[in-house]
């Protein structure tokens, strides 16, 4: 019940917002259907755990380092969770106009990951495009040595594939919503001991505090659990942008920073005190 409230919560404020804002675009200027695309429906290819709808630019070649720390309630001793950090380097590339690929290594179960990326529509004015949609699909291996039993320790029974279709809309310069299908398969995962078949649907919001500074919040519940004993991911976290630079700082209830592991490896509960707090440094180079 309480993942249905989160939900209902994020999507009940979507729409009074949207009624909001849909009478301000004139106001705000650019949202005329003559126009193309607002530029970007959120300001990074990830929100915080959730790929966005967003790709890199043609050419640009986007290096991220992720840290997400240890559990706040840790104390000082660890640092509120600064000694105990997990860390991920990814780097995205912009093929084209609509396509992308990316890879990335996680400390977490030392899992490297790959991806591509495919924005099949984007949002154009008010009327003739009203939302943008975009398909991903990565795989992700742990190679962790001795978490796999032996008749299991293989290539593809070590290997995760998602699929995830992301919709969203931009309502004005000041808010947008995403919503995120996010199918997992996996033929073992250590933790179930079995093979798993896991689907989550997501939300994200991003508010505009400045021109510079947005607000993110994310929920991914599980519609699907396929045996996996998980809490839903919840995250808040801020977009600062420094030119070229995007600095993002947040508290989640997950230190998964791969899609593996905050699909399936979440156990932090937020009423518990259980929070995370990690940031992500994204630079961009032009090729």
């Amino acid at each position: 019940m309480k993942t249905f409230a989160v939900l209902t919560f994020l999507l009940t404020g979507t729409l009074l917002t949207a009624q909001i804002t849909d009478n301000m675009f004139d106001d705000l200027g650019g949202w005329d259907d003559d126009v193309g695309l607002p530029l970007k429906t959120f300001r990074s290819t990830r929100i915080v755990n959730m790929q966005s709808v967003e790709n890199p630019y043609p050419g640009e070649l986007v290096f991220t380092v992720g840290h997400r720390f240890g559990n706040v309630q840790t104390g000082f001793y660890n640092l509120f969770g600064l000694d105990m950090a997990s860390i991920r380097l990814g780097l995205d590339y912009g093929i084209n106009s609509w396509l992308a690929a990316g890879m990335g290594r996680s400390t977490f179960q030392k899992t490297w990951d790959g991806y591509l990326k495919a924005r099949l529509i984007t949002q154009e004015g008010r009327l003739r495009y009203p939302f943008s949609l975009t398909y991903y699909a990565a795989a992700s291996q742990a190679t962790i040595r001795n978490i796999y039993p032996v008749q299991h320790d293989n290539f593809l029974d070590k290997t995760s594939f998602i699929h995830s279709l992301m919709v969203s809309r931009k309502f004005s310069e000041l808010f947008s919503l995403q919503i995120s299908s996010i199918l997992l398969r996996s033929r073992y995962l250590p933790e179930t001991m079995s093979a798993v078949s896991h689907f989550s649907l997501g939300a994200a919001t991003r508010v505009r505090l400045t021109p510079m500074t947005h607000l993110n919040i994310e929920y991914i519940p599980s519609i699907i659990d396929g045996g996996v004993n998980r809490t839903n991911p919840l995250s808040v976290g801020f977009d600062i942008e420094t030119g070229g630079h995007v600095f993002q700082l947040f508290f989640s209830n997950t230190q998964g920073i791969a899609d593996k592991a905050w699909l399936v490896n979440t156990t932090g509960q937020w009423q518990e005190g259980d929070i995370f707090f990690g940031f992500t440094i994204t630079r961009v180079f032009y090729l």
